[in-house]
């Protein structure tokens, strides 16, 4: 009985996702709308239905994907000819076989070009939507048996349907009001969609897309006129758009390219602008080739320009950071940006995981990127570093000789695994302020890493390697000592990255992930950024305690238990919370609530623990601890800051997001700054206890914190945390952070 019962919750989620996915949606409330629509022609409605059940189900026993199947993508295209053959054709049960072979016809056309579309990472859109019912209405001559129905032409009639003689009133009321004709044909238009061409199904459709998506319900508006206008300025006939069902492909364009396939942004808008008369264009020429036919084109012109130009956007030999793909799909216009907004704020995309400054303790950026020395052209891209005493000088006595130097002869670390694939040595070390040209790079050797790049460190002292060609080292590794070979006035390291396996090869661009800067005596964590000239850096090492504690590995269990708080409706009224580590197809790694099916999305790397999305309720235990531990930086260092911003969708409620929403592409000013300081209470190396503060503030509209934390990791793998928000206390506490 519980799997009959899991089984049935499961199609029913199915079943509103796929009428919420016609328009790239999840929102249970805008498919419920969807689902009404739909049955303004009952038998339309009916037909739609059992297509889009039918498609799930033969997907179900034939072992597809459940995730594809639950997402809606394996039924919406079934639904949209399930609703066109309801229309098309007179109520009869041989209408019902009809729509159960066309469903199936429909999900197989599907399921290939899934297949062939994800190769170039495309999605199938309503391809199979626009061939399943093309053969259908082909062949629909030669089924004798069946009735051509003439539902859908006169729109008193459908009214008289839906609601009897005072609907028929009320939309005579409305039509003498004078509307403007494109009001009309805008509604209809969106209404047909759902094979609904009036103005009724059109209004609750767009005050579905208004709850859905702000963004999307002014790009329906945008794309429509911006195709309108065009209509007029070449002097096409507008007035087809009012009894064909074709005005909707602007408006699906509109929002796939504006702001669901594509981040939303004034660039975005202003394609739009180029893009919508391509589809005018193609509408008008394609009516043409399918009139001899007697067929509509449907979703063509759409599937036509939106497929086209993702394709092309793929063939960028260097992506336009003005227009950017989207790559994690969030279903809503507003958190894919949001989302690509905090992370570009967080991580540059020019930065690579699991990378650390080559050395430790404290050195100074001698000569930076473009520096004015010798990174210069294809060898711009590069770091030297040495060791700066606070006089802002590099050695000590009178730096006649290379020993004088503080870097000299300090170790030098591998900044990441990788493999030994390119050495050299036996350059002896210049006397100071001279250099070896014929030798330029001096004693150096280049690691390969993961993912088909490298790192070169060049200027080491002879004979200090302590690795050879062909050994793998690990991040953190000696590989020899700093010393001052080659092109190399005074003791420094040199560091870079390129692409082939030689050295002294072209470097390329690349932001470091995470590190410490000493600024004006305070030390600030640093995250996917290029260090520039006179920068003082710190590489710091893990601490035990703070690993242990929140290095969370995959697998692991553990539980809080809340001491105060948990009766002030911070959180549900739970006693004991359980959260497991897991992680999602792609391999992202997240800690998971089972009480609310809640999500904290994270990662760590460089010794830094950081959140990236948070999926849930706003109620459970795990939103808080996502909120505290935001960024912490998993090793010691007192009084270090940790800065980072949050996405405005996770902090401000539905109400202030509400008009953000609708400016969102061009500005945002809803923002809120995550805060973690780390106390000066310590011995960072023998503790068994450390203190950390965190705190969110929010900017508007005026500036306030809007939550204080007080983290406390003990020996044991205990954390105990206190947070503070709008008068009310929560604590909670984790008796053993390592499994329970």
């Amino acid at each position: 009985m519980k799997v009959f019962s899991k089984n049935i919750l499961f199609l029913g989620e199915a079943i509103l996702n796929s009428y919420a996915q016609v328009f790239f949606s999840r929102n249970k409330t805008f498919a419920l709308l969807l689902l009404l629509v739909s049955f303004f022609d009952i038998w339309a409605g009916v037909s739609g239905l059992i297509s889009l059940v039918a498609a799930n189900v033969i997907a179900f026993i034939m072992g597809f994907s459940p995730f594809y199947i639950k997402e809606g993508t394996y039924g919406f295209n079934s639904l949209l000819v399930g609703l066109g053959i309801g229309l098309y054709f007179q109520p009869g049960i041989e209408i019902v076989l009809l729509t159960v072979l066309s469903s199936a016809l429909t999900l197989f056309i599907g399921l290939f070009l899934q297949g062939v579309f994800a190769k170039y990472a495309l999605p199938f859109l309503s391809v199979p939507f626009l061939l399943g019912l093309w053969m259908i209405m082909m062949g629909s001559s030669d089924l004798t048996t069946l009735g051509i129905s003439e539902r859908g032409i006169y729109e008193a009639n459908e009214f008289y349907d839906i609601g009897g003689q005072s609907l028929v009133n009320l939309y005579h009321s409305i039509q003498n009001l004078g509307l403007f004709d494109s009001v009309s044909i805008f509604l209809k238009s969106l209404g047909a969609i759902f094979f609904q061409s009036n103005w009724l199904a059109g209004l609750l459709i767009l005050l579905g897309l208004l709850l859905y998506s702000r963004i999307a319900f002014t790009l329906a508006i945008y794309g429509f006129y911006v195709a309108y206008l065009f209509y007029g300025l070449i002097g096409a006939n507008i007035s087809e758009l009012s009894y064909t069902y074709i005005g909707f492909n602007f408006i699906l364009t509109s929002i796939a390219l504006g702001g669901f396939y594509i981040i939303p942004s004034l660039y975005s808008y202003l394609w739009i602008v180029l893009l919508l008369p391509i589809v005018v264009l193609i509408t008008l020429s394609s009516m043409q080739w399918f009139a001899p036919y007697q067929l509509s084109i449907y979703a063509l012109p759409f599937n036509v320009v939106t497929l086209l130009f993702l394709y092309i956007l793929k063939l960028r030999y260097k992506p336009n950071a003005k227009l950017q793909e989207v790559r994690v799909q969030h279903n809503s216009p507003e958190k894919n940006l949001y989302f690509f907004r905090n992370n570009a704020l967080r991580m540059s995309s020019m930065g690579f995981s699991g990378f650390q400054l080559p050395f430790m303790g404290e050195w100074t950026v001698t000569q930076a990127h473009d520096g004015e020395y010798t990174h210069k052209d294809e060898w711009r891209h590069a770091w030297d570093f040495a060791i700066v005493d606070d006089e802002g000088k590099q050695f000590k006595k009178h730096g006649n000789v290379v020993e004088d130097y503080y870097c000299y002869n300090k170790l030098i670390l591998s900044p990441a695994d990788g493999e030994v694939v390119n050495i050299l040595d036996g350059v002896p070390d210049n006397e100071i302020g001279k250099v070896n040209l014929d030798q330029n790079w001096g004693n150096s050797l280049v690691i390969h890493h993961h993912g088909g790049f490298y790192s070169q460190l060049s200027h080491f002292k002879e004979d200090s390697f302590t690795v050879k060609k062909g050994d793998f080292v690990k991040k953190g590794d000696v590989l020899g000592t700093c010393g001052n070979s080659g092109r190399s006035p005074f003791p420094h390291i040199h560091f870079q990255f390129q692409t082939t396996p030689y050295i002294g090869s072209a470097t390329f661009e690349v932001a470091l992930p995470h590190y410490m800067e000493r600024i004006n005596n305070q030390v600030v964590l640093k995250s996917y950024s290029q260090p520039i000239k006179s920068a003082k850096l710190l590489r710091g090492d893990a601490h035990p305690l703070l690993v242990q504690t929140l290095g969370f590995q995959l697998g692991q269990k553990f539980s809080f238990e809340v001491i105060s708080g948990h009766n002030d409706k911070m959180i549900l009224s739970q006693k004991d919370w359980h959260f497991e580590v897991k992680s999602d197809v792609l391999s992202n790694t997240y800690l998971y609530c089972g009480l609310t099916n809640s999500r904290a999305y994270f990662s760590i790397e460089a010794n830094v623990l950081q959140f990236h999305n948070y999926l849930g309720n706003r109620r459970s235990l795990l939103y808080y601890l996502y909120l505290s531990c935001y960024k912490i930086y998993l090793g010691y260092y007192p009084n270090l800051n940790v800065r980072a911003e949050f996405p405005p969708n996770l902090i401000y409620g539905a109400g202030k997001l509400f008009i953000q929403d609708f400016i969102a592409p061009f500005h945002i000013y809803l923002k809120s700054e995550y805060q973690l300081n780390y106390l000066d209470k310590i011995d960072r190396i023998t503790s068994e206890k450390i203190e950390l503060k965190s705190k969110v503030i929010c900017s508007y509209p005026n500036e306030k914190v809007y939550l204080k934390n007080e983290i406390i990791v003990e020996s044991g793998a205990l954390l105990r945390i206190k947070i503070y928000t709008k008068g009310k206390t929560l604590e909670i506490r984790c008796g053993n952070m390592q499994a329970y």
